[in-house]
């Protein structure tokens, strides 16, 4: 009887160890491998010794009146739902593979039911004051108790604990690989701003943010400029290098796109989407054309059928 106990407390705890069994990678993907190897350089579709500086103009439709595309409430800026760096970031010439930003690595579980994110002692915000795990929990209690409805249906039972200064352990009440990546790409938001500020309520003024570029000047309802951080903390890691090329982003509104549309004729900004094939065809003509000081250049798809169409 003895011997049979054994055994079985034996097995379970083979059993259990299997189960629990321990990973440790820098990057994932939804499915299969990532494409780009550990201690990559660059990704392959950009240019790595782009020359920086100058000056970007582009077209946004409609009105804002805040800077927190979070907000229950108003129209967000454009571009506000980039102020934030994320634990890992995603690639444009694969689907579905994250890599290290605010990360470094990752240790888990095989079945996805915990992971345990080292953070990049580099890390900072656009104050300087670095990026801690305790940022990463903060944000995570913040979505689920002043976010949108959906995100605590999503993540009921789900913990998120700083249990290092650098460290931060996801427990998910429901183990799989999709909910873990999606927290992956939260933007991490810093505490010591946020706690005086609601998640759901609009806000007039910029935050306290990391990414590439920060807000420098805006007219309310009408543009928005941009400008990159010169001493920006990730600019040199592997998933931005030769990105982030320009020194300002200007972006300026238009109440409708025939507006917007006659402004782009005359040289108001510099590039337009066109998905539209008889847009296209029609309505892209005139001296600024004839003279080539528009380019018009249609490129492919390379992630869905078809061409994505531009003036420039």
């Amino acid at each position: 009887m003895i011997v049979r106990i054994l055994l079985l407390f034996i097995a379970l705890f083979t059993f259990g160890a299997q189960a629990q069994a321990i990973k440790e990678s820098y990057a994932f993907a939804v499915l299969g491998e990532p494409r780009y190897a550990f201690n990559f350089n660059h990704f392959d579709y950009v240019n790595p010794a782009a020359p920086k500086g100058g000056q970007i103009t582009l077209s946004a439709l409609g009105t804002f009146d805040n800077f927190n595309r979070y907000a229950l409430r108003g129209n967000p800026g454009a571009r506000t739902e980039q102020l934030y760096d994320t634990l890992f970031t995603t690639s444009d010439d694969e689907p579905g593979s994250y890599y290290p930003l605010i990360a470094e690595s990752a240790r888990y579980a095989d079945d996805y039911s915990w992971v345990e994110v080292a953070i990049n002692p580099r890390a900072r915000f656009h104050d300087g004051s670095p990026i801690t795990a305790r940022d990463v929990e903060f944000t995570f209690q913040k979505f689920m108790t002043e976010g949108v409805p959906q995100f605590r249906l999503v993540y009921k039972g789900t913990t998120v604990k700083a249990i290092a200064p650098l460290t931060v352990r996801i427990e998910l009440a429901k183990p799989g690989k999709e909910d873990m990546l999606s927290l992956f790409s939260l933007p991490v938001f810093p505490e010591k701003y946020w706690k005086d500020h609601k998640l759901s309520d609009p806000l007039a003024t910029p935050p306290l943010a990391s990414g590439p570029y920060r807000i420098t000047s805006w007219k309310m309802g009408q543009n928005i400029v941009y400008s990159r951080v010169k001493d920006y903390w990730a600019a040199n890691l592997p998933v931005n290098r030769g990105r982030w090329n320009f020194d300002t982003i200007r972006y300026d509104y238009y109440l409708d796109d025939n507006v917007a549309f006659e402004a782009f004729k005359t040289g108001a900004f510099d590039l337009r989407m066109e998905n539209d094939a008889k847009n296209w065809a029609t309505r892209y003509t005139g001296k600024n054309f004839d003279k080539k000081y528009i380019i018009k250049d249609e490129q492919k798809n390379e992630s869905a059928p078809g061409y994505a169409l531009a003036g420039v």
